[in-house]
């Protein structure tokens, strides 16, 4: 599990700094922090942020509109505009490059948080058409983001051993945590089965680099046994024949 990684784009060093620890302070991680426009689009490709934090005046150069629009050229990530700017003219070229939010300074750390929360949503929605379920994690970039303790917390799919049904809710277990989602085994599975994923039983979802040894009615999966139904139990060995 990885806090999510964001990228500060702010040309005063003392501003920067100030973002970068309320990053900290919100259990995100600062992916980069750079001061000049002439090393936005570099930096940007070199550390694959998951989300971009923009001011729109910095100095000489390119100013963050038009690097915003070079980014989302590049890769379309989450970007949100953190700038002292709030007249019209700058709010409406900001519109031009759909940005998933717009924070005016000074802000504080909740606006912030709210802001970037909701650029996620915002950036989720966009992925896929919107359904009437509630949609509690997502994939960007090949990694699984879920929502936990009013947080997004990143995981790679790899690291996740098994989901197991629990009525409407989902237990996804870690190697190292557990994380209940009230979203069901069947939104997770559409999005881990691409990653090496097997559904073992209704009510389970395995990573099949992670099963240490099949018995007769069950798997051996991150030290504990769970069920794998009659039926799956052959596919799974058809399947592992074929790998």
């Amino acid at each position: 599990m990885s806090a999510l990684r964001i990228m500060i784009v702010e040309d005063e060093p003392v501003i920067a700094d100030e973002i970068a620890a309320t990053i900290e302070d919100l259990g995100y991680s600062v992916a980069c922090k750079v001061l000049h426009s002439k090393d936005v689009t570099s930096l940007f490709r070199e550390q694959e942020p998951d989300l971009v934090l923009m001011d729109i005046n910095l100095g000489k150069g390119p100013d963050g509109v038009q690097l915003a629009g070079e980014i989302k050229a590049m890769k379309n990530v989450p970007l949100i505009f953190l700038t002292s700017y709030s007249d019209k003219a700058t709010v409406d070229k900001a519109k031009q490059v759909n940005p998933d939010g717009y924070i005016v300074k000074p802000f504080d750390e909740k606006d912030l948080q709210v802001a970037i929360e909701i650029a996620f949503h915002r950036f989720e929605q966009q992925q896929k058409p919107a359904t009437d379920e509630k949609q509690e994690t997502f994939l960007i970039n090949k990694h699984l983001f879920i929502r936990s303790k009013s947080r997004l917390v990143k995981l790679n799919p790899g690291e996740v051993v098994y989901a197991e049904a629990q009525s409407n809710y989902t237990l996804v277990k870690t190697e190292k945590d557990k994380f209940m989602l009230s979203t069901t085994l069947g939104v997770i599975e559409e999005k881990l089965l691409p990653f090496g994923f097997f559904r073992l039983h209704r009510s389970y979802l395995a990573n099949l680099a992670k099963i240490d040894a099949i018995e007769e009615d069950h798997v051996i999966i991150g030290g504990e046994a769970v069920p794998v139904s009659k039926k799956q139990k052959q596919d799974l060995l058809n399947h592992i024949t074929q790998l």
